[in-house]
């Protein structure tokens, strides 16, 4: 991968000879990765390249453990952990489709094949293995701080720690997509069937009929705990969980699909707002907290660009970092959006 800086009255623009195919970012560094499993870390003032390493297989996902120090990469081939303090590559391996989740405590959950892995992220040591059978493995996040490691195994969620499986969680469909809120309290599943179950540590249930046609592709808990956004192939569903007399009170938006769109992503520690992007070249903010819960959400603020969107990452509270498809690396900011 190489890349060509250039001034912008933005601030910076990069271009890489490769498809984009995930941003992150952590305080002033960011990571681009692409396709062909190139791997840039940009200082987010200048665009400055810092360092850069390569993930053999190609790069589907990249993302930063809480304390910004260590990036995990995985893709369809392998997965990684580059140490970004000073450029020490922990651990890279070749083999088959790989997933990944942070803990709040630095610890990195693998998932590939019917094997789950948990890594120190700051060694790069394997700790403990949750799962490692011939059945494969769906997905898996971790329940809160000090909580566990949820795998969706064979259509059923089990809870594992160090020790073990320590839980089973019951859902009325075949598992395949979980998500989990940051404090433990929700833990979220969506199947082979449209619609959303959700399970609540204190015993807490709801089931979220579908909004959409098809099923759930992919879920997404805000930092707040409070938004879950669903995906479809039809566009995205946002239920607030906020919790009343111990129930769970959702109240569904529906946001539009953008063709060929790139993973929705909340607002860094503010819930409520969350940014999209596609292959109609446009980013989109979008405040779900307003108007009325029986009306399609309406954008906030959008932007259009010179290419489709691959992939963004917020950097801040008011601007985004993105990379479209022909390789371009930019940031674009939104005035309107600073003050919520």
């Amino acid at each position: 991968m190489t890349v060509r800086a250039t001034r912008t009255g933005l601030g910076w623009e990069h271009g890489i000879d490769d498809i984009p195919s995930a941003v992150a970012v952590s305080g002033g560094v960011c990571v681009v990765a692409g396709t062909a499993g190139g791997v840039c870390l940009l200082d987010v003032a200048t665009g400055r390249l810092l360092a850069r390493i390569v993930l053999p297989g190609g790069v589907s996902r990249a993302g930063f453990c809480p304390d910004g120090t260590v990036v995990a990469l995985a893709g369809p081939s392998g997965y990684g952990l580059w140490r970004v303090t000073d450029g020490a590559v922990l651990m890279r391996t070749t083999g088959l489709p790989t997933r990944f989740v942070w803990s709040a405590g630095n610890r990195c959950a693998v998932s590939f094949g019917g094997t789950v892995r948990v890594y120190d992220g700051d060694s790069g040591t394997e700790l403990w293995r949750a799962v490692d059978g011939p059945v494969v493995v769906d997905d898996a996040v971790w329940s809160g701080p000090g909580g566990g490691l949820a795998v969706a195994l064979g259509g059923e969620v089990y809870m594992y720690g160090p020790r073990g499986r320590t839980n089973v969680w019951t859902y009325p469909i075949p598992v395949r997509v979980l998500a989990g809120a940051p404090d433990g309290a929700w833990l979220c599943a969506a199947g082979e069937m449209p619609g959303v179950h959700v399970r609540g540590a204190g015993g807490t249930h709801e089931d979220l009929g579908a909004t959409g046609a098809t099923p759930v592709a992919d879920l997404a808990i805000d930092a707040s705990g409070r938004w879950l956004a669903a995906e479809d192939r039809t566009g995205l569903t946002v239920w607030d969980l906020a919790a009343r007399g111990g129930r769970v009170r959702p109240r569904p938006r529906r946001l539009p699909a953008q063709p060929h769109a790139c993973a929705p992503k909340w607002r860094p520690g503010s819930g409520g707002l969350m940014a999209t992007g596609g292959g109609d070249g446009m980013l989109v903010v979008w405040d779900v907290r307003h108007r009325s819960a029986r009306r399609a959400a309406t954008p906030l603020a959008r932007r259009h660009v010179s290419a489709p969107v691959a992939a963004l990452a917020w950097h801040g509270s008011d601007a985004l970092l993105f990379a479209d498809r022909t390789g371009r690396v930019a940031a674009q900011w939104f005035a309107e959006v600073g003050a919520r």
